[in-house]
């Protein structure tokens, strides 16, 4: 294991909807420190209910059963939602989103989750709202005729690009351009989407990356600024010059931003020495406000695909928990979303993966401190071990992976998702 006890539900609970709604409530009451709780529909009508806490994530999968048969999961999640109101809390504008949201992911053909952050330990603090959709069929024969009747009108993906795009962005890139951007960001995508059909830890970044990324077109020439994609949006005839006075007008001396709900896949066409994706935040042109952005590196030999893909979930988590723009550190975040990615490493990696961790870890309680040379630590048949996890990869990405196998072990040698948090705080300074 990583550290973190992953506590995943042997068998499907079968419940009417009230007692699921009181369950889901229950447990949510008596699990006080989760940071975060997605409430997930299953293709097939079942419904994940995760709760994860610094150390422990919680899932249990459940099934609406009435005494005359299958019950409707979209009631089921949407009333257990707003028993988790006062629960959390949820302010009310956030309550009064959420089945808003629900319906609009319903309407699109994918799966819809509802996911919740903790913003803060007060239970004055609101929590953050949000749904996100999976790929697969939301609905059943079990579904009630008012949510069966919800479906795709047209169902759209984010990637989508419109055959005459806006005039800046015709400024800024020709439109055969465009179409490269959204190839290459494609790509990047559907690497996540083959880890995450062998990881139960991807599952909720893989949703994000899915239902909540558009393609983000870079503005040449000035860093951080994309024009923000939107399939079927209104065209937008504003030239370049104009958009960008009005989103610099907009922002300016305007404290506690908070970033759009979308996210942008953001391809770098320029062939360049990076070969990882990134998180970073900036500013898009189209609405004129902050936006996360995911960066695509392009050109050079790319890493393997299932490096590509954990880096880019590592990279759609981070963006999940980042909400407002001005933020002081926060380690535990930091610690967590490493444990993250030691988690898909072990459920793709097997013994492949922990044995080279091992490895690092008896170094570690030898030398009773960090180690001066870890790349010296795994000797050339564990290396060819853990390359084999990812396939044909060059010595850069065999180094990446050790040292990510590295800082596994230090956590696990720690103990603590906090006492790790403080490593990385003492290793930032």
């Amino acid at each position: 294991m990583s550290g973190v006890d992953v506590r995943y539900s042997e068998t499907v609970e079968a419940l009417s909807k009230r007692r699921f709604i009181d369950e889901v409530v229950a447990v949510t009451r008596e699990r006080d420190a989760t940071t975060f709780l997605y409430v997930m529909l299953r293709e097939g009508g079942g419904i994940g209910v995760q709760w994860e806490q610094p150390g422990v994530d919680h899932l249990r999968e459940y099934r609406i059963v009435e005494p005359d048969g299958p019950g409707c999961p979209h009631c089921a999640i949407i009333e257990a939602v707003a028993e988790l109101a006062p629960v959390l809390p949820l302010d009310a504008l956030r309550m009064a989103r959420s089945r808003g949201q629900y319906e609009t992911v319903l309407r699109t053909g994918q799966l819809p989750t509802p996911a919740f952050a903790r913003q803060g330990a007060s239970r004055a603090i609101t929590w953050l709202a949000d749904c996100h959709g999976a790929r697969g069929n939301p609905h059943t024969g079990a579904d009630c005729a008012e949510h069966a009747a919800i479906g795709p009108s047209v169902v759209t993906d984010p990637l989508d690009v419109d055959a005459t795009p806006p005039r800046a962005v015709r400024e800024m890139a020709g439109i055969a351009d465009v179409r490269e951007l959204s190839l290459l960001a494609r790509d990047w995508r559907d690497t996540a989407g083959e880890v995450a059909r062998h990881s139960r830890t991807a599952v909720t970044a893989w949703g994000f990356l899915r239902g909540s990324c558009v393609l983000g077109v870079p503005a040449p020439g000035v860093p951080g600024v994309v024009y923000a994609l939107e399939p079927g949006a209104a065209v937008d005839r504003r030239p370049f010059p104009e958009l960008y006075e009005a989103a610099l007008q907009s922002l300016a001396g305007r404290p506690n931003l908070v970033y759009a709900d979308r996210a942008c896949l953001v391809p770098d066409p320029l062939a360049g020495r990076e070969r990882m994706p990134s998180y970073a935040g900036g500013v898009d042109l189209a609405a004129g406000r902050p936006v996360r952005t995911l960066r695509l590196p392009s050109g050079r030999r790319p890493l393997s695909r299932r490096g590509r893909g954990i880096l880019l979930l590592f990279e759609a988590r981070h963006a999940m928990t980042v909400r407002v723009v001005e933020r002081d550190p926060d380690w535990e975040s930091e610690a967590a979303l490493h444990i993250f990615e030691f988690g898909m490493l072990e459920e793709l990696g097997g013994d492949a993966y922990t044995s080279s961790v091992a490895v690092f870890l008896d170094a570690l309680r030898k030398e009773g401190d960090l180690l001066a040379r870890p790349d010296k630590a795994l000797g050339r048949r564990q290396s060819k071990t853990l390359a084999g996890v990812f396939g044909d990869i060059d010595d850069e990405e065999l180094h990446l992976w050790g040292s990510v196998a590295y800082r596994n072990a230090i956590m696990r040698m720690l103990g603590s998702q906090s006492a790790f948090a403080e490593h990385l705080r003492m290793q930032a300074s």
